[in-house]
């Protein structure tokens, strides 16, 4: 049976520390909010595009490109909403079997990733309850005055810092709706991460990754 897989576009009106971000010229004309909308697009796999928003431009641009709209309550677009309440709160208002989150501030993930992504899910998801992109984090950590990942009376050279350390880059995520509404997050209690590169790694928060983000896409893209 054919899995129901609708991909899911978060925005929120008022960005934190880059002024409407998702929807300033990114590329050629292009926002990441419409980059994000044709990645998506040419991804068979999946059946439908969710917009979710508080903000009047994005359903604009939703019309525009003839994807759905989910207008996201003034509560559930605000920092007041932990990320728990948000993701329980998608999951009981957006319909499918799976569903895929994907914000447009990961531009950079190539289109043979999202391939393989989805390959990945639809061979082994029996196997794990939600696939998640992560970037591997190889510095040297410490918490509370102790080293957590290396010997520091033995200190390594960088590149032989373990590979069991992950970060979660947010970029492609997905999870059955009724897990989502059940552990009220995108990642599940038995997880499959799949590892990005550096560069397909990169988020957008601040100016800098912004500006960074636009040469990198630039030389590859």
């Amino acid at each position: 049976m054919k899995s129901n897989i609708v991909a899911i576009i978060p925005i929120r009106k008022n960005s934190q520390r880059i002024k409407n971000k998702n929807f300033i010229n990114f590329y050629k004309g292009k926002s990441l909010l419409e980059i994000k909308i044709n990645q998506l697009k040419k991804i068979k796999e999946i059946d439908r595009i969710v917009i979710s928003s508080d903000s009047s431009r994005a359903e604009k641009i939703a019309k525009k490109h003839n994807i759905f709209f989910h207008k996201r309550e003034k509560y559930f677009a605000s920092s007041k909403c932990s990320g728990s309440d948000f993701f329980q709160h998608l999951a009981l208002s957006i319909k499918g079997n799976y569903l895929m989150y994907c914000p447009c501030t990961s531009p950079i993930i190539k289109q043979q990733t999202y391939k393989k992504f989805l390959k990945t899910f639809s061979l082994l998801k029996n196997n794990f309850d939600s696939l998640n992109t992560v970037s591997v984090l190889k510095t040297f950590m410490w918490k509370d005055k102790k080293s957590l990942n290396y010997n520091s009376f033995k200190a390594p050279n960088s590149q032989d810092l373990p590979n069991n350390f992950f970060e979660l880059t947010f970029g492609i995520n997905i999870i059955s709706r009724k897990n989502m509404i059940k552990f009220k997050n995108i990642v599940g209690r038995r997880p499959k991460f799949m590892i990005l590169d550096k560069l397909e790694s990169t988020d957008i928060d601040e100016k800098i990754d912004f500006e960074t983000a636009q040469i990198i896409y630039k030389k590859n893209f």
